[in-house]
């Protein structure tokens, strides 16, 4: 048995509990990670773990300049929350039998080492009788005295095999699970058509048009067909972006088209996730912008979409008719609503200041052109939903959540739901995701009752 311990843990323990960390597969090529990792640990070390915060991380490990502002920029609390969940799937696989633990406890960059201590049941010692000092009795008293001995080496014996026995079973069971995680069916219906294929999964990422700034060297023809900005818009964009690099150009701040160069925050987070994912199982994946994808990708490939129709145009030319589909009005709109759904979702805002504090995202899964293969698209109306999109499926709590759905939810109560779409309600803070929660589940088919 396996119980944790919040013990003394000498400073050469917790280095070496570091470096094994490290060096493991879900931190070697995660440069990042590695040196979050190694500043908290630094910190610790030197008895300093209480200085630790975000303005300091921020500065030190994402190289942010004297301007950060944390309330302004996510990336600390986004990045320790990357680091949570690697270390839980690190924990979960090679460091499964490690005798010291490393948390980074919710709410806190200090890191806490924990000794695990695996229990075992020592048989009972039985005390054999020393042989008598005089010459050895013959008869009952004698040949009783032997059988008691006998017995206790036989219960000793039979003991021991079965505490072996017991301890090669929960070592067997730990390697099962490893051998789970790396094979891609920890992660169950969701991920089986992906995981379980032989050919690489292409990920493709939207590129939403969006406009950019212009800056000094675009050219001529860009600028003519440029937008401009109001004397209020310029003032608005002096008072927020202050002395930052682009405010110091010579020329006149306009807005230029850019249908091709970008991709959504959620959208690059998303990516991210889901790469990390395929890393932890083994497997590789191929990446495009959606604007380069074509017929071919969409026949040949199992596939990953990341961004709605608005900015991922082939998000919206697979087979099997969708029951919830995005409206021109930035809302859900759910074409067969059941007993208690609305028939639109649409998101909210903060009244005062405009920010979105709640979004709602689509997981839909249907199959490819050719019926082959697998499609999953991951899409919230704004970016916040595509990243809780992607952490709904790449996160083993919620996955536990829809993989039962699925398995009970199909319509002749027995076979397993194979394509659907989960609506998500997304609560946003600070353009953060911070709570998702299934709204519901609609099992796709290619005939209707």
């Amino acid at each position: 048995m396996l119980t944790d311990e919040k013990l003394e843990v000498s400073p050469d323990d917790a280095r070496l509990a570091l470096e094994r960390i490290l060096t493991s597969r879900h931190f070697v090529h995660a440069p990042m990670m590695r040196k979050f990792l190694r500043l908290v640990f630094d910190f610790y070390s030197s008895g300093r773990a209480g200085e630790l915060n975000e303005y300091l991380i921020g500065r030190e490990v994402f190289e942010r300049n004297d301007t950060y502002n944390p309330a302004a920029d996510p990336i600390v609390r986004v990045g320790a929350h990357d680091l949570r969940k690697k270390l839980e799937l690190y924990y979960n696989s090679e460091g499964a039998l490690d005798e010291i633990r490393l948390d980074i406890p919710i709410g806190s960059y200090e890191p806490v080492f924990i000794r695990r201590i695996f229990e075992t049941t020592e048989p009972a010692s039985i005390p054999v009788a020393e042989p008598p000092l005089s010459a050895p009795r013959t008869g009952p008293r004698a040949f009783n005295k032997s059988l008691i001995v006998t017995i206790g080496i036989i219960v000793v014996l039979v003991a021991a095999v079965t505490l072996l026995l017991s301890s090669n079973r929960s070592l067997q069971r730990q390697l099962e699970e490893a051998n789970q995680l790396r094979s891609g069916t920890e992660y169950g219906i969701v991920w089986e058509p992906f995981l379980k294929a032989t050919d690489q999964t292409l990920l493709v990422v939207s590129n939403p048009p969006v406009y950019r700034f212009s800056n000094s060297i675009d050219p001529e023809i860009l600028i003519k067909r440029s937008v401009g900005l109001t004397d209020e818009q310029k003032g608005d964009l002096a008072l927020t972006l202050k002395d930052k690099f682009l405010m110091k150009q010579s020329r006149e701040l306009r807005l230029i088209l850019s249908p091709d160069n970008y991709t959504g925050m959620g959208e690059a987070i998303g990516l991210y996730r889901i790469t990390d994912l395929f890393r932890s199982t083994g497997r590789g994946t191929l990446v495009k912008q959606s604007r380069t994808a074509t017929p071919e990708d969409l026949k040949n490939h199992n596939l990953i979409l990341l961004g709605s129709v608005w900015s991922n145009e082939w998000s919206g030319k697979l087979p099997l008719e969708e029951d919830f589909i995005y409206s021109s009005d930035a809302t859900i709109e759910n074409r067969r609503p059941l007993a208690g759904e609305e028939a639109s979702y649409k998101p909210e805002y903060n009244s005062r200041t405009g920010e979105l504090v709640v979004d709602f995202a689509l997981v839909t899964v249907k199959p490819n052109i050719s019926y082959e293969d697998t499609v999953m698209v991951l899409a919230g109306v704004h970016s916040e939903g595509t990243e809780a999109a992607a952490e709904f499926v790449t996160s083993k709590n919620y996955l536990n959540d829809l993989n039962q759905r699925l398995r009970t939810g199909g319509a002749d109560g027995g076979t397993p739901i194979r394509y659907y779409q989960a609506l998500l309600r997304v609560g946003v803070e600070n353009s953060i995701p911070t709570t998702i929660s299934v709204v519901t589940v609609h099992e796709l088919r290619a005939t209707r009752d």
